[in-house]
């Protein structure tokens, strides 16, 4: 590492702000967090230097090589990471970060700064308050069509700002249709936009009715034990049995469980809010272990 560091005062060619050579892309949840991809060309350059956004994580920073090995580099106090790319043609560099907050149980704000162009993926079935820019809006929907996911793209680097709801899940009913359709049909792109817009300007007008339904049942619902209002799934089985043989740092984790750094992550903290894993520092590093109430819960699990 240290060798790293002095190597680049050695060098002139370092690239402080990317912008035509990479590519961002926003996976965004509920409470605030994103899941962040940067795709960066750097043929020709011996090092290069990427700003992250203000809230990163940094136990989930991991960067690749274009053929996936993993790279090292340094992590400056102020989200700069620095990485020797000499021979390489493109980099990828993965993490997650806390780019927004929920300001209510529906409602979500968020800024991001992306380094170029970039894709941000709304959380599914949510609408869309508000946004700055200029970016193409689409929908996409997933393969059993119950979800839709609203995506903005931008073109260009800069500071963006972003507001969504939450909606609820809906169902949604096939209807058939008899005998062939004869009326004019407007074009697919007509078509398209001008469902996008209804159905955007709708869903906002309701969800700002589902936001006071929900927030006076919310009010009213009485307290529930965590464990019976979340439950396990088997990913969060598999981190709790691995902690279960012995504390761990979230990189042991991920290679333990096969997970994803930013999936294990995410599955901690809320481990930890809910009581059954903590976390410690011990020579610099993060070290996850079971609590008390984790270890009897194991046991429950097991049995």
């Amino acid at each position: 590492m240290i060798m790293l560091v002095a190597s680049l005062l050695l060098f002139t060619n370092i690239v402080f702000q990317a912008s035509d050579n990479v590519s961002c892309t926003y996976i965004l949840y509920p409470d605030g967090h994103a899941d962040i991809k940067i795709v960066y060309n750097v043929t020709g350059k011996d090092f290069v230097e990427i700003k992250l956004e203000r809230g990163y994580v940094s136990e989930t920073i991991t960067v690749f090589s274009d053929s996936g090995i993993p790279l090292p580099y340094v992590l400056e106090p102020d989200g700069r990471v620095i990485v020797n790319t000499t021979y390489l043609s493109n980099i990828t560099v993965e993490y997650e970060a806390v780019v927004g907050e929920a300001l209510t149980e529906v409602q979500v704000n968020t800024v991001i700064n992306p380094l170029g162009p970039a894709e941000v993926i709304l959380p599914p079935n949510s609408a869309l308050l508000y946004f700055n820019g200029s970016p193409r809006i689409t929908t996409i929907t997933d393969p059993s069509g119950m979800q839709f996911y609203i995506v903005l793209s931008y073109d260009r680097e800069g500071t963006y700002e972003i507001s969504f709801l939450l909606l609820p899940p809906t169902e949604t009913t096939t209807t058939g249709t008899s005998g062939p359709q004869t009326s004019p049909q407007p074009s697919e792109g007509a078509v398209t936009s001008t469902i996008l817009i209804l159905a955007l300007a709708g869903v906002a007008a309701a969800a700002l009715l589902v936001f006071f339904i929900m927030k006076r049942r919310f009010e009213k619902a009485p307290e529930i034990e965590p464990l019976l209002e979340y439950g396990f799934d088997e990913r969060d089985k598999v981190i709790l049995k691995t902690l279960g043989m012995g504390e761990a740092t979230l990189s042991d984790l991920s290679k333990t469980t096969g997970l994803n750094k930013s999936v294990v992550w995410r599955r901690l903290e809320r481990l930890r809010e809910l009581g059954y894993v903590e976390k410690i520092y011990s020579r610099g590093k993060s070290i996850y272990r079971l609590t008390e109430r984790g270890f009897k819960t194991l046991k429950e699990l097991d049995s």
